[in-house]
């Protein structure tokens, strides 16, 4: 049985959001108010990325250097290579940043990464001049989730034609997605989620209780 697998990155594949460890770094502090408004429902995860993302006084070469530094679970390589060697699709869905995203993940695979290519989709980010210039090339118009990624309408998407369809992550944006997979691998806020809605779900802590579960789905 072969299986299309959604995956998150921030805080999922690396063990920090990368955006907020950006923000932390070089943006001043009205990243922090933007936030929280976010997080009290003022603000969809489009428009606070909008209001942060031009916060940011850095260089490319600060900012690859910070990206560069940023820790991968180390389980993530194996688990991409077992998916690509069972012919599972393997598809990586985010609210970050591709510009990081591609980076950390050509590091993470090193050597594998052209044979394994991941499909990624998550917004996209830019340098014009000394700054970036971001956009959301799967937003979808009308999505009443406020997603800057629209997870859902992606997810219905790709799974057509292939076979069960297996959600991995960890917070808010997963949680549209929970509710339409076959099977959950949660973590932190998405398995809390899981837990009180009542699904079905496997708790895992990195990649290697990932490859275990998914193949215990394969047999």
């Amino acid at each position: 049985m072969r299986l299309a697998i959604f995956c998150d990155f921030d805080d999922t594949i690396t063990r920090v959001n990368v955006t907020d460890t950006v923000l932390e770094r070089f943006a001043d502090s009205r990243w922090l108010s933007i936030q929280a408004d976010w997080l009290a429902g003022k603000l969809s995860a489009r428009e606070v990325l909008e209001k942060q993302m031009p916060l940011l006084r850095t260089s490319p070469q600060e900012l690859d250097a910070l990206v560069d530094s940023i820790e991968v679970d180390p389980h993530f390589a194996d688990f991409a290579l077992y998916c690509a060697g069972e012919g599972h699709a393997l598809f990586i869905l985010s609210d970050g940043f591709d510009y990081w995203i591609e980076k950390i993940l050509r590091r993470a695979l090193s050597k594998h990464y052209d044979a394994v290519k991941i499909p990624v989709y998550a917004c996209r980010l830019r340098w014009q001049g000394s700054r970036v210039a971001i956009s959301f090339p799967y937003f979808a118009e009308g999505c009443t989730h406020g997603c800057a990624t629209c997870k859902p309408v992606l997810f219905d998407r790709l799974k057509a034609g292939k076979g069960k369809a297996v959600v991995i992550g960890d917070g808010v944006s997963d949680l549209l997605l929970a509710r339409r997979a076959d099977a959950v691998l949660a973590k932190n806020g998405l398995r809390q989620f899981c837990q009180r809605e009542g699904i079905d779900c496997y708790a895992f802590n990195d990649f290697r209780d990932v490859l275990r579960i998914i193949s215990g789905l394969r047999s």
